[in-house]
């Protein structure tokens, strides 16, 4: 009730910290320490409103590293046709941000999956290698921790050694199995994104 009253009392966005410093330094402290509480100890991060909108921003951050002078210059700044992969059995917001982000969903590349729903390492190294030698330009892969249908975690190991290899950017859209880094129990490799951009 209290944070009610203050959220309405203070009637403010977070957009910046002139409009909002108490809230902004809030926002650091507490993103902080939720990288702490899974092992992260540099790093940033940012509060979005949904897993829709957090794979939206993986790509845009994505492209903004890859290409820092799309900003002003757009496509012209690219050289070519940029590709991304994802597992057959991602989230649909994963299509939709190519789309958006004007990549074009043909330029989203399907990866199979297993018979337990989990992205094929060797298939997305081999498209990879496809759409290179077609002249493409891979910069991003996403993977899967927890699936909306099937709840399958991808191999992220193997999936970032191959992401290393090719300079991609790897994502790991963890909005249903992203839980579970804060656990105790289950603390393996599977659940380790520190390497990751």
């Amino acid at each position: 009730m209290a944070g009610e009253w203050l959220t309405a009392t203070a009637n403010t966005n977070m957009f910046t910290y002139e409009i909002a410093p108490v809230f902004i330094l809030m926002e650091h402290v507490v993103l902080e320490k939720m990288r702490e509480l899974i092992g992260w100890n540099t790093g940033d991060s940012i509060l979005a409103p949904g897993g829709s909108i957090s794979n939206l921003y993986a790509f845009l951050a994505a492209r903004h590293k890859m290409f820092p002078h799309y900003k002003e210059k757009g496509l012209s700044a690219v050289g070519g046709q940029l590709v991304m992969f994802t597992s057959d059995q991602c989230h649909y917001s994963v299509k939709s941000c190519a789309s958006v982000c004007g990549l074009g969903t043909d330029n989203c590349v399907m990866v199979p999956s297993d018979e337990n729903g989990r992205m094929i390492p060797s298939k997305l190294e081999q498209l990879v290698l496809e759409r290179k030698a077609m002249g493409h330009i891979p910069f991003f892969v996403n993977a899967t921790a927890g699936t909306t249908v099937i709840g399958a975690f991808d191999p992220i190991s193997q999936i970032a050694d191959i992401c290393e290899k090719y300079s991609l950017w790897l994502h790991i859209d963890a909005a249903w199995g992203g839980g579970l880094l804060l656990s105790k129990k289950i603390q393996t490799s599977e659940t380790d994104g520190h390497r990751t951009s």
